[in-house]
């Protein structure tokens, strides 16, 4: 059987499950190494024996509903690759548009942190894009350390990595903070019937549910600011579409000298939070 062959067969039965057959194509580069144009110019080459059955075995990993990124063990994001596992969240495309403008805000050298790194996606690409700033990255999790570290050895960037809960690594460490960037757990235990079961399936749970209907994370770092923000700093969350009203509401009742910002990602969903840390009015 021809490369060709063998793709639309796997295409076809990708579109009977209900998945993206795109998937299929991504599957056959990263399988042999080979780039877009190689994947056209060696379609109607048989497959070896050996090949075939790897890429029988990795068909079956994505018609079982195992997202292609878990398969291949990587994700693009902001135009460059990011090595993922099951310990990490996939990285989406609406948060580089997040990251877009958090870097737009960091307009002088600072010290930066991303709570809750999982992949590293966002931290290596803060510090790739800007060399200037100085990048600490936190997570809960050491499975998802190892994979950001990981990253962060790839690209050959320089970042500081501390395990604990929100802003706790920092506060012990006596950091003080230019900027805050955060794309928490945000989807309340309490929506979990109302997810993709694919995501339920695959993609780490500690990274994707928050208690108290999803702002668990938030209040947590909300509550601990005073302790590690320098005055004009500015934060950004990602939030969830539904979020942006509470969030508002909360800062008002904790901070009400604080002015804050929902603003909508290109499908005109709420996605980002923003403010300026000042300690007063």
């Amino acid at each position: 059987m021809d490369y060709k062959t063998w793709r639309q067969q796997a295409e076809q039965q990708m579109q009977w499950k209900g998945y993206e057959a795109t998937s299929v194509k991504w599957l056959i580069m990263d399988t042999l190494q080979w780039s877009s144009a190689q994947a056209v110019m060696h379609e109607m080459d048989s497959i070896p024996e050996k090949t075939m059955r790897l890429l029988d075995e990795r068909l079956l990993q994505l018609l079982s509903g195992r997202p292609v990124q878990y398969v291949v063990g990587q994700a693009a994001f902001y135009g460059r690759q990011f090595k993922v596992t099951p310990d990490v969240l996939i990285p989406r495309p609406e948060t580089e548009e997040v990251v877009q403008y958090f870097l737009s805000k960091m307009k002088q050298p600072g010290t930066v942190a991303d709570i809750g790194v999982g992949s590293g996606a966002i931290a290596v690409t803060l510090k790739a894009e800007n060399e200037a700033l100085e990048v600490i990255a936190t997570d809960i999790s050491a499975e998802a350390l190892e994979v950001a570290r990981d990253n962060a050895r790839a690209h050959q960037q320089h970042i500081t990595f501390y395990e604990g809960d929100a802003l706790q690594p920092l506060i012990n460490n006596a950091i003080r903070l230019d900027g805050l960037i955060s794309n928490p757990p945000y989807i309340g235990v309490n929506e979990r019937e109302w997810m993709d079961a694919h995501v339920i399936a695959h993609e780490p749970h500690v990274a994707l549910f928050a208690d108290n209907e999803g702002f668990q994370v938030y209040e947590s770092i909300l509550r601990d600011l005073p302790k590690v923000m320098r005055e004009g700093a500015p934060v950004v969350f990602e939030i969830g579409f539904q979020q942006g009203k509470a969030l508002t509401t909360l800062m008002a009742s904790w901070y009400p000298h604080i002015a804050t910002e929902v603003l909508e990602d290109i499908n005109g969903n709420a996605r980002m939070f923003y403010f300026n840390w000042t300690s007063s009015s």
